[in-house]
């Protein structure tokens, strides 16, 4: 019952539907309708698949997770930091049941947002949705971490201020190394592992796919895709999951709520 109302509370929240939903499709449309009308003598169309679309369907499912991960903080600064705490306080449920219920609530709409990206971008742009096993797990852990973010900044930081802000610096430093989503077209090359939680994400997507080709001023280039890269990125982002999930027990138990 408490995790249904937060998940019916976050969904019915109309800026919640506008920046996790209406926004990231937004930005997936505009960025590469204008990538497709601004680049000459690019083919960006191979096999059916748009290569931009591709970039940035891919980008935009793992940047808006960081976004995703403010809703736990957001509750969790409204029923424990607030007058709140105490109406919890007198209700017979024990507080771990109201944060275990937020966090899983977090961790569910995490993936229904990435998952409407990803659904978008391959049905509508159509963008390559790779490797299904892959792109599921990618999505999985990377809600997982992004919500265990949050509930640490939480649990460090007294004011949601704070935590928001730290949130927003995080993933916006990792925005331009991977040039807002625009898909970088590299020849032969093969893809530096990345310890950057939101690169190792978008690589684990990108490269979990067949090659992707087109040519640029008559000459063929490739996208190298190596489901090697993919996994070696996944097992990353899988790492600093776990590593901040036993920081948040560890802080818990030091700092109880």
């Amino acid at each position: 019952m408490i995790l249904k109302t937060y998940i019916i509370r976050t969904l019915k929240d109309p800026i919640n539907l506008v920046m996790l939903i209406l926004f990231p499709i937004a930005m997936v449309s505009v960025m590469t309708f204008a990538a497709n009308a601004s680049v000459e003598g690019y083919h960006h169309i191979f096999n059916g698949f748009n290569l931009f679309a591709t970039g940035n369907t891919s980008f935009n499912a793992v940047f808006f997770q960081f976004f995703c991960g403010l809703i736990v903080t957001d509750t969790l600064y409204l029923e424990f930091r607030s007058d709140m705490r105490w109406r919890l306080m007198a209700t017979p449920n024990h507080f771990s049941k109201f944060i275990i219920s937020a966090i899983i609530s977090s961790i569910l709409v995490s993936i229904l947002n990435g998952a409407v990206i990803l659904g978008f971008g391959r049905f509508v742009l159509n963008a390559h949705l790779h490797n299904i096993f892959i792109t599921s797990a990618t999505l999985i852990i990377m809600s997982i971490f992004v919500t265990l973010i949050g509930v640490l900044c939480f649990m460090i930081f007294p004011k949601k201020a704070t935590t928001t802000a730290i949130m927003f610096v995080f993933a916006f430093a990792q925005m331009l190394p991977l040039q807002f989503g625009m898909l970088s077209i590299e020849s032969g090359t093969v893809t530096p592992v990345s310890f950057l939680p939101v690169i190792a994400a978008n690589n684990a997507l990108v490269h979990s796919g067949q090659a992707l080709s087109t040519f640029v001023e008559g000459n063929r280039v490739m996208l190298d895709t190596d489901i090697r890269t993919s996994l070696i990125h996944l097992a990353i982002l899988l790492g600093y999951t776990l590593i901040t999930g036993i920081a948040v027990a560890f802080v818990g138990r030091r700092r109880p709520i």
